[in-house]
């Protein structure tokens, strides 16, 4: 009996391992910046690498921002991708950092930090197979922006379902 019960809790710790091997994501990256400030004509480079042209694919980022430096209501972004066929593509989007009463969107840290998670994009489709280089850069009317602790940038296969 106690053999059994060990290859069904084997088993059961091997599938759960193998089905969320399937679910990797293709780009998982966090950028931290010195002094806590995003420059604004310094974009963050990051480079993904496309294996098919079937798959659609969600663009999200999460930053970490000290709201006692950072007190604007959003936060613009500008994602620039090259594939490796010289084509570019550029995304615009803005955070909303807070609602229309002031309070804060996202959730805050045990150290006071205000975390924010935004979708960039969703169901994208990478034309080529190969290597993209990614810039991701802020696109306040600001040189540098103070309080801005982290990018985390992750790329998800997506699941694209369509109507019936």
């Amino acid at each position: 009996m106690k053999h059994i019960l060990r290859t069904i809790l084997l088993a059961a710790v091997a599938s759960l391992f193998l089905s969320s091997c399937g679910n990797k994501p293709l780009l998982d990256e966090t950028r931290t910046f010195a002094n806590d400030t995003w420059l604004r004509f310094s974009s963050e480079q990051f480079s993904v690498t496309s294996t098919n042209t079937d798959d659609c694919y969600n663009f999200t980022v999460t930053l970490l921002i000290d709201t006692a430096r950072y007190r604007a209501t959003s936060l613009p972004l500008m994602l620039e991708m090259q594939s490796p066929d010289r084509e570019n593509r550029t995304l615009f989007t803005t955070l909303i950092l807070r609602n229309h009463e002031g309070r804060w969107m996202g959730t805050f840290t045990d150290d006071g930090l205000l975390s924010i998670t935004h979708p960039v994009r969703q169901y994208y489709f990478f034309n080529t197979t190969g290597t993209y280089t990614v810039n991701l850069s802020q696109r306040t009317h600001y040189y540098e922006i103070h309080g801005i602790k982290s990018l985390h940038f992750l790329i998800t296969k997506a699941k694209l379902e369509y109507p019936e």
